[in-house]
């Protein structure tokens, strides 16, 4: 084990902290979450406080404890990299046509199904459809998407379990989100995202 200088992340959220300061950690930890996606295909899975640290003299974020990762084969990467490029295209056809290679449809799925999908991605890649920077903190994306997916998903009945190889890459993802609306950030994730997709 090494030791590792840092203050806890959450001290990000005091008010003396600068909001530039804020947006810098965020888009750090932002961007490593989509390299170890895209670039790694490694994943450290457990994104809470005590497993990151923030370096105030070198503006770096330190990662810490990786007893929770899990690998990505190159298909299971290419697939969502295809899905989150026509997610940010906004191209809803080409979305339903990676969602059934992800495993989230199948290919018999009806059509009302295949359209509330489609609706949920969308939903939930808003910051990475976002032009500019999002500001986490002012978002209220959790209470809408919660809202989308027990409407289609429970009362409806229209979406399917997601497979399981995509649960802990899901956990990282919202953990992140709210990570970053925790400390305040505001982070333009689309300008993060789109260069390591030319690269996927």
């Amino acid at each position: 084990m090494d030791y590792m200088a840092g203050e806890p992340l959450e001290t990000l959220a005091a008010p003396s902290v600068r909001q530039s300061t804020r947006d810098s950690i965020g888009a750090l930890l932002e961007r490593l979450a989509f390299r170890e996606l895209f670039e790694f295909r490694t994943m450290q899975t457990d994104p809470n406080f005590a497993n990151y640290l923030w370096q105030p003299d070198t503006g770096q974020v330190v990662l810490l404890d990786f007893g929770s990762t899990t690998d990505f084969d190159d298909d299971f990467v290419a697939a969502y990299a295809r899905i989150t490029r026509a997610a940010i295209a906004g191209d809803r056809a080409r979305i339903a046509s990676c969602a059934i290679d992800i495993g989230y449809l199948a290919d018999d799925d009806p059509r009302e199904r295949i359209e509330a999908t489609v609706d949920v991605i969308l939903l939930v890649c808003e910051p990475l459809r976002h032009r500019g920077r999002y500001d986490f903190a002012a978002s209220d994306l959790p209470s809408r998407a919660r809202a989308l997916g027990f409407d289609i998903g429970i009362r409806q009945g229209l979406l399917r379990v997601p497979p399981a190889r995509t649960m802990f890459l899901h956990r990282k993802l919202i953990g992140s989100f709210f990570l970053l609306a925790h400390i305040g950030a505001r982070v333009d994730v689309r300008s993060l995202i789109e260069p390591l997709l030319r690269r996927a």
